[in-house]
C-alpha cells in the first residue's frame, strides 16, 4: 500500500512539474503582450496525461477528475494556474491517505459479499460451504484490521490467533474478543459438521455487524 501512495504521488509530482515549466512559458507571453500562445500540442499532450492519471486514481466521477475535466477555460497562463491547483490538491489527498480509505471500501464490498454469498449458501442447504466462506471472511477481516493496526501476522494464522494480537493491544475489548474465539471454533466445527441454520445466521449477522464496526466505521470519503 504506501509502495503504491509513493508511486502515484511521484506521478502527480512530474505532471506538476512538467505543468510549471509550461505556465512559466504562458507567463512570459501573457505578460508580455505576446500574441502567440504555447504550443497547443504540448499543453493537450500534458492535459491529456493529467485527466488520465485522475481517472484511474480517483475514478471519473470523482471530484478531483470533474474539476479538471470541465474547467472553464479562460487563457493559457491564467487556467494553468488553476489546472496545478488541482493537480497539487490531488497529490496531498493521495499523500493524506486516499488510498488507505480506497482499499477499505473495496474491501468491506468484498467481504460484505462473501457473506452474502455465505447467505445463499444456507439458503440453498449447503451449510458447510457456508460455515468455510464465514471462516474465510473473519480471518481476512481480522487480517485486515491487522494491517491497517501495522501489526507483525502470518498469512496462515488462525483467526484466534490474530484476535489475541488484536486483544492485546486493545483494538478488541474482552467481549468482542471472546465472540471472535467463539463464533471461530462453531465456525471451524461447522466447515467439517453441518451446522444448523439458525446457528449460521446468527453468525452471519454477528459477522456483519463486526464488519461494519471495526472496518465499515472508518471509511472516510474524502472531497
Amino acid at each position: 500500500m504506501q509502495d503504491n501512495v509513493k508511486k502515484t504521488a511521484a506521478l502527480f509530482t512530474e505532471l506538476i512539474r512538467q505543468g510549471e515549466e509550461i505556465k512559466e512559458t504562458c507567463k512570459r507571453l501573457y505578460f508580455s503582450g505576446d500574441k502567440k500562445t504555447v504550443a497547443p500540442q504540448t499543453f493537450e499532450a500534458w492535459k491529456t496525461s493529467c485527466l488520465s492519471l485522475l481517472k484511474s486514481t480517483f475514478g471519473s466521477s470523482s471530484p478531483q477528475y470533474d474539476r479538471f475535466a470541465n474547467l472553464k477555460f479562460f487563457d493559457y497562463y491564467n487556467s494553468m494556474q488553476i489546472f496545478l491547483g488541482i493537480l497539487k490538491g490531488s497529490r496531498e489527498d493521495i499523500e493524506k491517505g486516499y488510498f488507505f480509505h480506497k482499499d477499505l471500501m473495496l474491501s468491506v464490498n468484498i467481504y460484505d459479499s462473501l457473506i452474502s454469498r455465505a447467505a445463499d449458501r444456507v439458503d440453498n442447504g449447503q451449510r458447510e460451504k457456508a460455515a468455510v466462506i464465514l471462516e474465510t471472511t473473519l480471518q481476512e477481516i481480522l487480517t485486515k484490521i491487522c494491517q491497517n493496526k501495522k501489526i507483525k501476522y502470518k498469512r496462515e494464522e488462525d483467526p484466534r490467533v490474530l484476535a489475541e494480537k488484536l486483544a492485546l493491544i486493545g483494538v478488541l475489548n474482552d467481549d468482542i474478543h471472546s465472540q471472535v474465539k467463539l463464533y471461530a471454533e462453531r465456525l471451524e466445527r461447522g466447515a467439517a459438521d453441518s451446522m444448523p441454520a439458525a446457528e449460521l445466521a446468527e453468525i452471519i449477522q454477528w459477522l456483519r455487524n463486526f464488519l461494519n464496526d471495526y472496518l465499515g466505521s472508518r471509511i472516510m470519503i474524502l472531497n
